[in-house]
């Protein structure tokens, strides 16, 4: 294992966990985000009864108990103290850890499957970060990235929101942020530069719905990304440009719905 983590953690720990309860409770609640994606994986990586699984990114835990639910043992590492503890509260029989996913604290061939859904981008070395997914793992990395950013309900809602953050933030999201490996090419290279060797490679549309503006705006200000913006504009500021921004995206139902793609890759360790 790497003695130094000299990773990303550091940074985005804090910022994820500023309001882990709100994001747990939206983007990884009953209705969130990821239930197609997770499924996806759990049925095309086979994970059952005694599968080894790690997931890095695991931020509270949804992915974990999902996977725990079919028998699986697992594992998750966040860079968020506070997301971490709530994912141990949610499956108390897995092993959660607060770290880095750029020095993954197991050894060699610990787990069946490793999984990061949203997570490897945020990385300041991808590369690392799957090098050491794969030196984890005995069989199978599956890597879960955002595409079709010019889309994305996601991106819709940050970028008119650019000035609100500081040149600086935005700088260092760019190189490690949301999108850093929506890029088909982005990927593919990381991949290859890490060693995997992909036998599966689909992507998944993945609407995000939330059950109203109000809803939707907790869970954006709950984001991570979001505390740069808060921390260089102001709580109300940025309050104000979230509302605006999800205008377009309500339903007349009321809900919040956030166009979403998925690029899900499957490879070998």
């Amino acid at each position: 294992m790497p003695e130094d983590a000299g990773g990303s953690a550091a940074r985005w720990g804090p910022l994820f966990g500023a309001r882990a309860t709100a994001w747990a409770d939206t983007w990884e609640g009953s209705g969130g985000w990821g239930t197609p994606v997770y499924e996806y994986v759990l049925e095309r990586a086979e994970i059952g009864p005694d599968s080894r699984v790690l997931d890095c990114g695991c931020g509270a835990g949804r992915f974990s108990r999902l996977a725990a639910d079919r028998g699986a043992r697992v594992a998750g590492l966040d860079a968020s103290e506070e997301l971490v503890a709530i994912a141990a509260e949610r499956t108390p029989e897995g092993e959660f850890r607060a770290g880095d996913i750029e020095a993954l604290p197991w050894g060699d061939d610990s787990f069946d499957v490793v999984t990061g859904f949203s997570a490897f981008q945020f990385a300041d070395d991808e590369v690392r970060a799957l090098v050491e997914a794969r030196r984890v793992c005995r069989d199978t990395v599956a890597v879960v990235v955002p595409s079709r950013a010019n889309e994305s309900g996601v991106a819709a809602v940050f970028g008119p929101m650019s000035p609100l953050f500081a040149d600086e933030a935005l700088a260092t999201m760019r190189r490690s942020g949301m999108f850093a490996l929506s890029e088909p090419s982005r990927l593919d290279d990381a991949l290859a530069a890490a060693g995997l060797a992909p036998y599966h490679d689909h992507e998944i549309e993945c609407p995000i719905v939330f059950d109203d503006v109000g809803v939707a705006e907790r869970a954006f200000m709950a984001a991570g990304p979001m505390q740069l913006a808060i921390g260089a504009s102001g709580e109300a500021t940025v309050v104000d440009a979230v509302r605006h921004a999800l205008g377009p995206l309500a339903r007349s139902d009321g809900r919040v719905v956030l166009p979403a793609w998925y690029r899900t890759v499957l490879a070998r360790a």
